[in-house]
């Protein structure tokens, strides 16, 4: 009868620690996946950033290859605005 109440305690003790052992591994798989899902999110959200910086950079780009070259000359308060493509060149003097 003691024998068989020592392996009784023995099966006990063996299911406790399944059952220990299968919540640690539930409790680490579920953290494993979250981080892996919030890795994803991160990555999609760096995705959608890097394409609105290159819209916007080919935005500008094209702004940039529309506009003509000009030279600004400063002295003091005058500003002198020359645009060289302008065959007859009308400087332009603004005052701040």
């Amino acid at each position: 009868m003691l024998r068989r109440a020592r392996e009784h305690n023995k099966v006990r003790v063996a299911w406790r620690l399944a059952a220990v052992t299968a919540m640690v591994l539930i409790i680490i798989v579920g953290t494993y996946a979250a981080s892996l899902r919030q890795r994803q999110q991160r990555l999609e959200s760096l995705r959608a950033e890097r394409q609105r910086i290159e819209m916007d950079l080919r935005r500008v780009k094209a702004i940039a290859d529309q506009s003509q070259p000009v030279v600004v000359l400063e002295s003091g308060d005058t500003l002198l605005i020359v645009n060289h493509e302008d065959p007859n060149p009308q400087p332009q003097l603004l005052y701040y």
